[in-house]
């Protein structure tokens, strides 16, 4: 008994047509030229120069393994990315990242290239003599010694392959990068012993002696006819060798990583055709139904895919679509009916054979990019002229002059945004209405009000960041939290950089006992103070959190005076070194607080304030606290009386 395949091969036709996605038009490769990046574009080819994807893995690998951020990369790079819309190209691309991981260029060594190249006959001679790599078959390369890969994958991944390499001394750079990827796969993957034997059960051989697709099985061999790659080939860019063998009732643990391997690379290179027609069994046809039932699952998941990018096509992008369906052979299982297939995408009957018989449908929005391109050119003549450069606002008022035409105001912001032209002169910051936002989401208000003196020691602390310049053209930056009753100075950290980890480490010299419940912490409105995670250890840490008025430095007034005090007392300019400042300024820090008196503080020292403060019970408390509540209240008054003065010179 025989049976035809032809319902089997129109299967593959439908997952070739569907899975592999559609080819670039030949306008699409002709955009895609002129980018800079683009090393080469035809229907069914695109590559990218190196430098472009040795960018674009980096970032692909910082901010998320995904083709969204291969998309995002190429947007910013000048890419029209509705151009691969329907191609694979970013999905394949992604996918080669995850399997080759960082990309070189061909199997010459990288010139001007940072990451590891490939070893030459000299490196080569080193590496074996280090008795850590063996030569290859026919002295063609080297490789790992066993030892030595059960040495690095005895401490991974707790020591990456680049660690194990320099603790043997060995420059990872010698080796390559592919070799030192290829070797991680094999140890993300459980590490599979590539020179492993098989050896099959008489139970094994029985079952499989009568397999239709088994040639040959001994107790250590099992050698597939050529009619398993016939009928096989076309599922290996669908799902994972694995996968194929078991569809076709063939445990893959029976075979060993490399035989898996080698069937892998025989599907993925068939060339061969069959003859059409076999002797069928029981189980020839059963495994046939597991392959069309898996074929059928995966063209159902690839019209679900497009079902999701039918809202995002275009009028013309859609009627293509409808076109490529209605060419489709007609399916002799009578499963994939036109009429299945659109439900399947989201297009009702009606709208597909409108698309079909209406000639102009999608033709407008193409009109519609004529009329654009035109239009754009008058724009552009416009910003041209003279040379200067030009906003939104100046292009529509100089346009009649210029060029005769004009637009509407609304209508130039179209087409610019739409081309992507920016104004240079004024534009908006991101990094400006970043910082904005973050603002407005965690200001904190004035709770403080500058009543520096109304309270006890150690229940309000006063902070801020200054520069310092010292040495031939440095740079550093102090950190330093005050006391603010009684001018004590907590901490004064130097840093060359003026970043969180500063205002971080200025929050390590508290401790929980040297501080009230809830104390509160005052500073400016700057970024450091101002961002999520600084606010949350401050919280956790129990301290209410205050902030001065924007740009109003009398809002923090003491800790603004003890920055100039000290650049007024401290020559600090002669400092060679970070840690040379670091120590000049510990030294004024312990010399401020022991022995540099205070006239408004009773003549006396920080720290004898502290204890001359902490000695008043709250009688003698309520009298200090009445007195400086007065003087409180005469700041307030003389300030309100410089606000009336100033506001009368206004206009003026």
């Amino acid at each position: 008994m025989t049976v035809r395949r032809h319902s089997l091969r129109v299967s593959f036709y439908w997952v070739e047509c569907m899975w592999k996605g559609r080819k670039l038009t030949e306008a699409e490769c002709e955009v895609l030229r002129k980018n800079p990046a683009v090393k080469e574009a035809r229907p069914n080819r695109f590559t990218l120069h190196f430098e472009f994807r040795k960018a674009l893995y980096e970032y692909w690998d910082t901010q998320g393994k995904s083709p969204q951020t291969i998309r995002e990369f190429m947007a910013a790079n000048g890419f029209d990315v509705s151009i691969f819309r329907g191609t694979k190209i970013i999905k394949n691309l992604s996918k080669t990242f995850k399997h080759n991981g960082y990309p070189t260029n061909g199997k010459n060594n990288v010139v001007g290239d940072t990451r590891y190249f490939r070893a030459n006959a000299e490196d080569n001679a080193y590496l074996i003599s280090t008795e850590k790599f063996v030569a290859g078959k026919n002295g063609k390369g080297i490789s790992f010694s066993k030892e030595f890969i059960e040495e690095l994958y005895e401490n991974y991944p707790s020591q990456s392959i680049e660690e194990g390499l320099r603790n043997a001394g060995i420059d990872p750079k010698i080796v390559g990068y592919q070799r030192i990827h290829s070797l991680k796969r094999r140890f993300d993957g459980g590490y599979p012993q590539r020179s492993e034997k098989k050896s099959h059960s008489e139970e094994d051989i029985s079952r499989l002696k009568e397999h239709p697709y088994v040639k040959r099985i001994t107790a250590h061999q099992l050698i597939l006819k050529p009619a398993f790659y016939i009928d096989a080939h076309y599922l290996i860019g669908l799902m994972h060798v694995n996968d194929i063998l078991r569809l076709f009732e063939i445990e893959p643990e029976l075979l060993t990583v490399s035989v898996r391997n080698n069937i892998r690379y025989r599907l993925s290179h068939w060339n061969e055709e069959g003859s059409g027609v076999y002797a069928v069994t029981e189980q020839n046809l059963r495994i046939l139904r597991k392959v069309m039932k898996a074929l059928e699952d995966v063209v159902d998941h690839s019209f679900q895919e497009l079902h999701d990018m039918i809202p995002d096509l275009t009028k013309s992008e859609r009627k293509r679509l409808c076109q490529y369906i209605d060419a489709f052979d007609e399916d002799p299982g009578r499963k994939y009916t036109k009429r299945y297939i659109l439900s399947l995408i989201g297009i009702s009957k009606s709208s597909f054979y409108a698309c079909l018989k209406n000639v102009s449908y999608g033709m407008h929005d193409e009109a519609k990019d004529l009329q654009d391109e035109e239009n754009i050119k008058v724009i552009q003549e416009v910003i041209d002229y003279k040379g200067y450069p030009k906003g939104t606002r100046m292009i529509y008022m100089m346009m009649k002059k210029i060029t005769g035409r004009q637009f509407s105001i609304n209508k130039i912001r179209r087409l610019k945004r739409k081309y992507g032209i920016t104004c240079p002169v004024r534009k908006a910051n991101a990094s400006r209405q970043a910082a904005q936002k973050l603002l407005e989401k965690n200001r904190k208000g004035n709770h403080l009000k500058r009543t520096f003196r109304l309270h006890r020691p150690h229940e309000v602390y006063l902070s801020d960041v200054t520069y310092l310049d010292f040495g031939n053209n440095k740079r550093a930056y102090g950190s330093a939290v005050r006391d603010s009753v009684t001018g004590k100075m907590i901490c004064f950290e130097i840093s060359e950089h003026n970043d969180l980890e500063l205002a971080d480490h200025s929050l390590d010299w508290f401790r929980a006992e040297t501080t009230h419940e809830n104390p509160m912490f005052h500073t400016d409105q700057g970024s450091l103070y101002l961002s999520d995670t600084f606010q949350t250890r401050l919280k956790d840490m129990g301290f209410r959190q205050s902030m001065s008025k924007r740009g109003n430095c009398w809002d923090n007034a003491p800790q603004e005076s003890f920055f100039g005090h000290f650049k007024d007392e401290v020559d600090y300019s002669g400092c060679r070194s970070v840690e040379e400042l670091d120590e000049l300024v510990y030294e004024y820090m312990q010399y401020y607080n022991k022995e540099r008196c205070q006239w408004t503080r009773n003549r006396m020292t920080p720290v004898e304030y502290e204890r001359y403060l902490d000695s008043l019970d709250e009688a003698a408390f309520a009298v200090y606290l009445e007195k400086e509540t007065e003087k409180y209240n005469r700041m307030k008054a003389r300030a309100a009386e410089k606000k009336k003065e100033h506001i009368k010179t206004l206009g003026v």
